[in-house]
């Protein structure tokens, strides 16, 4: 594929091991939206107004003259004031890494949602920009000039009528996010009725940790797009598997990275509140990662977010990639994490090649089913019946009767059957 331009990238000089991490983070961002780097320039941030030092940016600037069509990427976040600063000093355009983020979002975007959703905060992202484009353009008296009564009123301040359009577009595509959040809590709703027995999985993590190989992995699909690219799943999907007599549906949605901006959090809230309110949360970890720092780094970026989002669910950290692996590392990721987060359950898989100990953490989750159970006085069935299943309730009234539940009811009830026949009594069982 053809690159869709030339850039500089402008990095700040890592002093950190995390700085080091984000640079890195920075060029997978830009490869993702299909730039070329046709050159990199470390600077140090060391100047309220620009960020970088004015004589290094002169420097840039030249570079910038002598090159056709490039732009300056800068892989941190800049305030507007700063932006538009950089923007003057080097004539040229600029995009950092929020905005960088954002065009990844409008260009994988499929559904009306996620389109809208990425709309908003774009909005919330321009409207400072352009406000003080806006007001460079009226000069700094113009731009405070208020609004006087009489024959010398000045007229309707422009900076008010930019205030007001900014909210009525921000009013506008909330509107619409809360009109499509109600068509899909309706439908979450329909599916639960319909579904009420079934296991709701969401899988969540860093970008590229796997989570859509995991997906097509549980449903047998190849559905879920799977690349090697930052925020390859944007939308939210839902797919559906059986697991011997139980339905389990999954919700895999977009990956997570370190400093992801606020509004962009707010912009996506519903959809994640809605994708991470399942019965058990999968975290998936790259268990390829050379640096057990980074695998943390990575894995508190993700959790941080959950518990942003949905405080309390039941959680399965995966260790993704485990083919990658040999067993001494594997054993130092295990005792690792075990040791980080010892309140969460642990599996080790390789999504390509197999997922049963995932299939297994499910099965933990597995909702009882009631019975009344009637069957004919025997103190031997009935201690099996203790052993083998829940009980709830009894009364010893002829027929003997209880209430009993069960997780594993197609297996379950049969050996409760084959237990009555050897026993030769008369059992009836009603579902509740």
């Amino acid at each position: 594929m053809e690159p869709r331009g030339e850039c500089i990238l402008l990095l700040p000089y890592p002093n950190t091991k995390n700085e080091l991490f984000l640079n890195h983070e920075m060029r997978l961002l830009v490869k993702s939206s299909n730039y070329k780097i046709i050159e990199e320039v470390q600077l140090r941030i060391n100047n309220p107004n620009y960020l970088f030092s004015p004589g290094r940016l002169i420097e840039v600037k030249s570079k910038i003259e002598e090159l056709v069509d490039t732009f300056i990427i800068v892989g941190v976040h800049l305030s507007a004031k700063q932006h538009i600063n950089l923007e003057k000093k080097l004539e040229c355009l600029i995009l950092d890494k929020f905005e960088l983020v954002l065009e990844i979002f409008a260009l994988r975007a499929m559904t009306e949602e996620a389109k809208i959703q990425i709309q908003l905060a774009q909005q919330k992202y321009e409207s400072p920009r352009q406000r003080l484009r806006l007001m460079n353009r009226l000069s700094i008296e113009g731009a405070w000039h208020t609004e006087r009564a009489g024959f010398r009123g000045t007229g309707e301040n422009p900076l008010h009528d930019f205030d007001a359009g900014t909210k009525k577009r921000e009013a506008y595509l909330k509107g619409k996010l809360a009109s499509l959040k109600q068509q899909r809590v309706e439908r979450r709703i329909n599916r639960m009725r319909f579904h009420h027995d079934s296991v709701y999985v969401s899988i969540v993590g860093y970008t590229s940790a796997g989570k859509s190989t995991l997906l097509n992995a549980l449903t047998k699909t190849d559905a879920a797009s799977v690349s090697s690219r930052l925020f390859e799943t944007l939308d939210t999907r839902i797919r559906s598997f059986q697991l011997d007599d139980l339905k389990i549906f999954v919700t895999d949605t977009v990956g997570f990275i370190e400093d992801l901006p606020t509004f962009l959090i707010d912009s996506f809230r519903s959809t994640l509140e809605e994708s991470l309110a399942a019965d058990i949360i999968l975290i998936v970890i790259d268990g390829s990662e050379s640096s057990l720092d980074l695998i943390l780094q990575k894995l508190n970026v993700t959790i941080n977010t959950v518990n942003e989002i949905i405080p309390q669910n039941n959680r399965v950290l995966v260790i993704n990639k485990i083919d990658l692996l040999s067993e001494d590392q594997l054993k130092i990721r295990k005792e690792l994490l075990k040791k980080h987060f010892p309140e969460y359950k642990l599996v080790s898989i390789s999504a390509e090649e197999n997922v049963e100990p995932v299939l297994k953490a499910i099965e933990k989750f597995r909702p009882p089913k009631r019975y009344l159970l009637r069957y004919d006085p025997n103190f031997n069935f009935r201690s099996f019946c203790h052993e083998f299943t829940k009980v709830e309730e009894e009364s010893f009234v002829d027929p003997w009767q209880m209430v009993f539940s069960i997780r594993k009811p197609t297996y379950g009830l049969d050996f409760i059957k084959r237990k009555a026949e050897d026993l030769t009594i008369q059992i009836k069982i009603e579902e509740l």
